[in-house]
């Protein structure tokens, strides 16, 4: 029954946006529906993970709308990645609207803020749960066509140009995924990701449409803000309000990080393919190039927001890299999904702790009334609990343990050395080690040194952030729980990537048991044995 339930994850968003929009005007109205329409896909995708993950493994749920069989009909599919990615999800839509309710000026949240919050909220969901690449392209567009509209909410000159931008191309981005999609339907028959995968399992793909499935890397890789299509973040995500800021980063690149993982590790992971040999080598230097020079930017700058945007970048490195190592040419199978755990992990801590930190800076301008560490210090004394937020999110970032973090990188740094990589895992301990200092910066600047600058707030004057607090808040706790019971969540991590890099069952769960993908040669590589974290065995999976 389970599995004829998670359509909610689509419904119930859809419906709180149309609602919403018949009480366009009524902001007390909107507010009220948001809330617990998001309070309710929090309660339903948390029921759908549990269900996932009941017996210690990784379920996979299958629903075929209109009865019609996969791969003809529409197959809506949920395993233990898209369930991670869901509950995550709501918890962070959830955390930033309670900010957005009680931050975003009564003027902003009037028209259409919240129908388009909910519209984007069910995007990217149905991005986590459709089982083939042209309903992806659909769930995509549903997505950035909220995000245009929410990124000029306020209306100013400097919004109005970014999103110029941001629009061109994000239009660019979808314009070579439909297409892709048209060549791959051409050379293979089908764009049913099960389906796809026991193609590409089986030795089936054609070798003509590995340039297709790099275009793909390209679309994807534009979405997800990697080298060398990183350059219209940096200027977009500074310039809306710090809520909307915290919804975009928490979110939108996530999503390009998770149909990556989807698409190359499940779909065209597999070490004997010619397309896995052509994209591997492309997404490992992106992957070194955008940890590296993305945390640069972030060091040289002297805004709180633009930091947090240009971190967004180089995080987006470390899961880059994951993906790269889950391609899995020349890497034991061990060590795949062990990179791979580590790319999820290290996803959702990303968005609980990235949303996190744009709040707080949000917050941090509302009582300094700048976001220029040049003009603001002292906030310390006047907001100690904002302190104690910012500094848990911004060290967790930092990856120091025992925050969230830290796993994450720890497990992918580990499977780099252990498959050779030297000079990627340099790049990423020298990431994190600048990435410290970063938060440090904004650490010192803002809450450490004395006051300065012309907006130092008297105590009777201070801003009223009681619900922004409450939302950055909610985000912290959830990192903490990330970091203190990791090995929870990591068990979650490591049933998810065994179901990508072993994808048999989700073949078999969508396509019938009569389908089934063949096992995956053994690969013996120098170093792979060396593990500090022991597998479990068969029988305990």
């Amino acid at each position: 029954m389970l599995q004829h339930l998670i359509i909610l994850t689509i419904v119930i968003p859809m419906a709180a946006g149309l609602v919403a929009l018949l009480f366009t005007g009524w902001r007390s109205a909107q507010r009220g529906i948001g809330l617990g329409a998001l309070v309710l896909n929090a309660a339903a995708t948390l029921a759908i993970a549990a269900g996932v993950f009941r017996d210690g493994g990784a379920a996979i749920l299958v629903s075929q709308m209109g009865n019609w069989p996969a791969p003809f009909g529409i197959s809506i599919v949920v395993d233990g990645l898209s369930a991670i990615m869901l509950a995550v999800c709501s918890v962070v839509t959830l955390g930033v609207f309670i900010y957005c309710i009680g931050q975003l000026p009564g003027n902003q949240q009037g028209g259409f803020f919240h129908p388009l919050y909910h519209l984007l909220v069910m995007g990217v969901q149905w991005s986590f749960v459709t089982g083939d690449l042209f309903n992806l392209f659909v769930a995509f567009e549903i997505m950035l066509m909220a995000s245009y509209a929410l990124l000029v909410v306020g209306t100013s000159t400097q919004q109005m140009r970014q999103a110029y931008k941001y629009v061109i191309l994000n239009l660019f981005a979808s314009m070579m995924f439909v297409t892709c999609c048209g060549l791959i339907y051409g050379h293979t028959g089908t764009l049913n990701m099960a389906d796809l995968t026991r193609m590409s399992h089986a030795g089936l793909l054609p070798s003509a449409s590995t340039p297709a499935f790099v275009m793909l890397l390209f679309a994807f890789g534009l979405k997800t803000a990697i080298f060398p299509v990183w350059f219209w973040l940096p200027d977009t995500y500074p310039t809306v309000h710090a809520g909307i800021g915290a919804l975009f980063s928490g979110l939108l690149t996530k999503v390009g990080a998770y149909v990556l993982v989807r698409t190359f590790v499940m779909i065209l992971g597999n070490p004997d393919g010619p397309i896995a040999g052509a994209v591997q080598p492309l997404i490992l230097a992106s992957a070194g190039v955008t940890m590296f020079l993305g945390v640069l930017g972030a060091v040289s700058m002297h805004s709180i927001r633009r930091i947090l945007s240009i971190h967004i970048i180089s995080q987006v490195g470390y899961m880059i890299l994951g993906v790269g190592l889950g391609v899995g040419v020349g890497i034991a199978t061990e060590s795949r999904e062990l990179a791979v755990a580590g790319a999820i992990f290290f996803i959702i801590h990303n968005m609980v702790v990235k949303s996190a930190l744009f709040l707080c800076g949000g917050l941090m301008q509302r009582h300094a009334g700048s976001d220029d560490l040049e003009q603001i210090g002292g906030l310390l004394s006047r907001a100690p609990l904002l302190g104690l937020l910012f500094f848990i999110a911004a060290m967790s970032l930092a990856g120091l343990p025992p925050l969230s973090g830290f796993f994450g990188k720890f497990l992918l740094i580990r499977e780099t050395l252990a498959t050779g990589h030297w000079t990627l895992a340099t790049l990423a301990l020298a990431t994190s080690l600048l990435t410290l200092l970063s938060m440090l910066k904004i650490w010192s600047y803002g809450f450490w040194s004395p006051p300065r600058g012309l907006h130092v707030e008297e105590p009777q004057k201070r801003p009223r952030t009681a619900l922004g607090m409450a939302g950055a808040a909610l985000l912290v706790c959830v990192a903490l729980s990330m970091g203190l019971g990791a090995s929870v969540y990591f068990r979650g991590c490591l049933g998810a990537a065994r179901t990508l890099v072993m994808p048999d069952a989700y073949v078999q769960a969508v396509l019938g048991p009569a389908r089934s993908v063949p096992p995956l040669p053994a690969v013996a590589v120098a170093g792979a044995d060396w593990h500090g974290m022991a597998m479990p065995k068969d029988g305990e999976r």
